[in-house]
Protein backbone atom coordinates (compact mmCIF):
# COMPACT_ATOMS: atom_id res chain seq x y z
CA UNK A 1 0.00 0.00 0.00
CA UNK A 2 1.14 3.46 -0.49
CA UNK A 3 1.93 5.49 2.50
CA UNK A 4 0.78 8.44 0.90
CA UNK A 5 -2.50 6.86 0.39
CA UNK A 6 -3.53 5.24 3.29
CA UNK A 7 -7.12 5.62 3.30
CA UNK A 8 -6.67 7.93 6.32
CA UNK A 9 -5.44 5.68 8.65
CA UNK A 10 -2.23 7.41 8.92
CA UNK A 11 -4.09 10.89 8.66
CA UNK A 12 -6.51 10.11 12.22
CA UNK A 13 -3.05 8.66 14.21
CA UNK A 14 -1.75 12.01 13.35
CA UNK A 15 -4.88 14.15 14.35
CA UNK A 16 -5.23 12.05 17.55
CA UNK A 17 -1.59 13.13 18.73
CA UNK A 18 -2.34 16.85 17.59
CA UNK A 19 -5.04 16.77 19.61
CA UNK A 20 -3.54 15.30 22.73
CA UNK A 21 -0.74 17.65 22.60
CA UNK A 22 -3.33 20.54 22.63
CA UNK A 23 -4.78 19.44 25.16
CA UNK A 24 -1.70 19.62 26.72
CA UNK A 25 -0.72 22.94 26.34
CA UNK A 26 -4.59 24.78 27.50
CA UNK A 27 -4.57 26.36 31.18
CA UNK A 28 -6.37 24.81 34.10
CA UNK A 29 -8.11 28.10 34.01
CA UNK A 30 -9.65 26.89 30.58
CA UNK A 31 -10.35 23.82 31.10
CA UNK A 32 -12.32 24.87 33.87
CA UNK A 33 -14.12 27.49 32.18
CA UNK A 34 -15.08 24.91 29.24
CA UNK A 35 -16.00 21.69 32.17
CA UNK A 36 -18.74 24.62 33.95
CA UNK A 37 -20.09 25.60 30.41
CA UNK A 38 -19.92 21.95 29.47
CA UNK A 39 -22.08 20.86 32.96
CA UNK A 40 -24.53 23.85 32.63
CA UNK A 41 -25.37 22.85 28.66
CA UNK A 42 -26.12 19.44 29.85
CA UNK A 43 -28.40 20.68 32.86
CA UNK A 44 -30.09 22.60 30.67
CA UNK A 45 -30.46 20.04 28.07
CA UNK A 46 -33.94 18.68 28.52
CA UNK A 47 -35.62 22.26 29.04
CA UNK A 48 -34.12 22.60 25.38
CA UNK A 49 -35.39 19.15 24.01
CA UNK A 50 -38.88 19.77 25.14
CA UNK A 51 -39.71 23.13 22.27
CA UNK A 52 -38.11 20.61 19.51
CA UNK A 53 -40.81 17.65 20.44
CA UNK A 54 -43.55 19.85 20.50
CA UNK A 55 -42.28 21.11 16.96
CA UNK A 56 -41.88 17.41 15.35
CA UNK A 57 -45.33 16.94 16.73
CA UNK A 58 -47.02 20.23 14.71
CA UNK A 59 -45.05 18.90 12.13
CA UNK A 60 -46.66 15.80 12.12
CA UNK A 61 -50.36 16.71 12.82
CA UNK A 62 -50.37 18.95 9.65
CA UNK A 63 -48.87 16.73 7.68
CA UNK A 64 -51.44 14.52 8.97
CA UNK A 65 -54.30 16.77 8.65
CA UNK A 66 -53.33 17.82 4.96
CA UNK A 67 -53.09 14.04 3.89
CA UNK A 68 -56.89 13.84 4.94
CA UNK A 69 -57.95 16.97 3.63
CA UNK A 70 -56.23 15.76 0.35
CA UNK A 71 -57.79 12.36 0.89
CA UNK A 72 -61.22 13.87 1.33
CA UNK A 73 -61.32 15.25 -2.20
CA UNK A 74 -61.05 11.98 -4.29
CA UNK A 75 -64.22 10.85 -2.29
CA UNK A 76 -67.62 10.39 -4.19
CA UNK A 77 -70.08 13.08 -3.45
CA UNK A 78 -73.62 12.91 -3.33
CA UNK A 79 -75.39 15.80 -5.04
CA UNK A 80 -75.79 19.13 -3.05
CA UNK A 81 -79.27 19.71 -4.16
CA UNK A 82 -82.14 17.63 -2.86
CA UNK A 83 -84.18 16.45 -5.91
CA UNK A 84 -88.07 17.04 -5.75
CA UNK A 85 -90.29 13.46 -5.65
CA UNK A 86 -91.47 13.76 -8.97
CA UNK A 87 -87.99 14.31 -10.25
CA UNK A 88 -86.41 11.67 -8.56
CA UNK A 89 -89.30 8.82 -9.93
CA UNK A 90 -88.73 10.14 -13.20
CA UNK A 91 -84.68 9.89 -12.97
CA UNK A 92 -85.05 5.97 -11.02
CA UNK A 93 -87.63 4.70 -13.86
CA UNK A 94 -84.74 6.23 -16.65
CA UNK A 95 -82.20 4.49 -14.42
CA UNK A 96 -83.93 0.91 -15.02
CA UNK A 97 -84.45 1.45 -18.57
CA UNK A 98 -81.43 2.93 -19.28
CA UNK A 99 -78.27 0.55 -18.10
CA UNK A 100 -75.64 3.42 -19.45
CA UNK A 101 -76.81 6.30 -17.37
CA UNK A 102 -74.23 7.67 -14.95
CA UNK A 103 -75.37 7.76 -11.15
CA UNK A 104 -77.35 11.26 -11.87
CA UNK A 105 -79.14 9.56 -14.32
CA UNK A 106 -77.89 11.57 -17.09
CA UNK A 107 -77.02 9.39 -19.91
CA UNK A 108 -74.03 9.60 -21.42
CA UNK A 109 -72.90 12.01 -24.70
CA UNK A 110 -72.29 9.18 -26.79
CA UNK A 111 -75.43 7.07 -26.30
CA UNK A 112 -77.34 9.65 -26.92
CA UNK A 113 -76.73 10.00 -30.51
CA UNK A 114 -76.31 6.55 -32.84
CA UNK A 115 -75.99 8.52 -35.75
CA UNK A 116 -72.12 9.73 -34.23
CA UNK A 117 -71.21 5.78 -34.67
CA UNK A 118 -72.38 5.89 -38.66
CA UNK A 119 -70.78 8.78 -39.50
CA UNK A 120 -67.37 7.46 -37.87
CA UNK A 121 -67.79 4.22 -40.02
CA UNK A 122 -68.84 5.85 -42.72
CA UNK A 123 -66.03 7.03 -45.79
CA UNK A 124 -66.05 10.66 -45.27
CA UNK A 125 -64.84 10.54 -41.45
CA UNK A 126 -61.53 9.24 -42.03
CA UNK A 127 -60.57 12.29 -44.43
CA UNK A 128 -61.66 15.09 -41.92
CA UNK A 129 -59.88 13.14 -39.56
CA UNK A 130 -56.85 13.48 -41.35
CA UNK A 131 -56.86 17.38 -41.96
CA UNK A 132 -54.63 19.77 -39.98
CA UNK A 133 -55.97 22.74 -38.78
CA UNK A 134 -53.12 25.93 -39.76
Amino acid sequence: MNPAHDNGHGLDQQARRLHQAAVAHVSPQTLLRLRTARHENQRRAPAAGTPRAWGWLTATAFSAVLAVGLGLQWLPRAPDAPVPSSVATTSSNAQASDITADALGVPSALDEDPDLYLWLASADAQPLAMESTP
